[in-house]
């Protein structure tokens, strides 16, 4: 499945761009991207785009650092209830486990470490950013923290994985301690004291009730990725005529009477599916004209053109030749 992620993100990167002296229409418009709907729209952003949204930046303001002042922009709407749930967290290590756990609602592909050794609390990304979107990351990382706690707060250490660039002194002056780089890692760290300190801003009820948008978000996320990926399974395995609930159920590691389960929780089946997925496929290559119907059929795991034809009239209400 392809990675995504939460709009009002690019939205904050628009803010940071323009304060850079770049129009960001300049780069969101060929992407197809309305800059005045990100707030709003319920369709996420592929992360592919978001790489090349960065790679473009980079490229016309020269550097990575600039990302550094994404801080600058930043509004907990940025992060939708997960921001609001954040402000509200009792402690920074309660805050730290919030982003382990709902990460994926922002970026579905990014992921958080809490690693404890000592006296410090180590807090990493999993992943491996361009130098810009690294330099964003951890912009924002220690923002939310400092808004949390208070402005004059320094980690005991900062790292980077990718190499020393040629301006260093904005991670200096930003983070307030000492910055490592091609480190293999994009890390920060905390002594255990302070992580633990009573948070003047929480509040167990607003975090707890922000925590259930979150749960409500992230599961809608999960039910359209199982259908996707379902569709995936059944499209790979149609010209083989060897698709079925037992398959699916088997290419997803699960048991065919659980798969059940979840779809009918979705209020869909399997049944249903596979026929909106070759109904689908039929409609798109008829369309294009491409193949003969013959050939059609025959991926779409019909055993005889006749059949092809019947499903094809009670799908559209006409017959593919009709439609050809």
């Amino acid at each position: 499945m392809e990675n995504t992620l939460y709009p009002p993100v690019l939205e904050l990167c628009s803010k940071l761009f323009k304060a850079h002296g770049i129009n960001p229409e300049k780069i969101f418009k060929p992407l197809h991207i309305n800059i005045k709907e990100l707030k709003t729209t319920d369709r996420r952003i592929k992360s592919s785009i978001a790489n090349t949204i960065w790679d473009d930046a980079e490229e016309l303001i020269g550097n990575g650092y600039f990302a550094l002042d994404a801080y600058k922009y930043w509004h907990p709407g940025c992060m939708g209830a997960l921001g609001y749930a954040w402000l509200s967290s009792l402690t920074l290590r309660e805050g730290f486990h919030r982003l382990i756990r709902y990460i994926k609602v922002l970026n579905s592909e990014t992921g958080i470490e809490v690693d404890e050794t000592g006296d410090e609390i180590i807090v990493s990304y999993e992943e491996h950013y361009s130098v810009g979107r690294s330099a964003f990351a951890m912009s924002l990382l220690m923002h939310i923290c400092r808004i949390n706690y208070q402005e004059e707060l320094s980690p005991v250490k900062v790292t980077f994985w990718h190499p020393e660039p040629d301006d260093t002194s904005k991670y200096f002056a930003y983070f307030k301690c000492p910055v490592e780089f091609n480190t293999g890692i994009d890390s920060m760290t905390f002594p255990s004291r302070i992580v633990d300190e009573e948070l003047s801003g929480g509040n167990a009820q607003l975090a707890k009730l922000n925590d259930q948008v979150l749960k409500q978000y992230l599961n809608t996320q999960t039910q359209d990725d199982l259908i996707a990926r379902i569709k995936t399974i059944i499209v790979n395995e149609l010209p083989s005529g060897n698709v079925s609930n037992d398959k699916v159920s088997e290419e997803l590691y699960t048991s065919s009477r659980s798969l059940q389960r979840k779809l009918k929780d979705l209020g869909t089946t399997y049944k249903k599916i596979y026929e909106e997925c070759r109904r689908e496929l039929a409609e798109k290559y008829v369309a294009e004209g491409k193949m003969s119907l013959t050939e059609i059929s025959f991926i779409l795991g019909f055993s005889e053109m006749s059949s092809f034809s019947r499903s094809y009239k009670r799908w559209t209400g006409h017959s593919p030749n009709a439609e050809r």
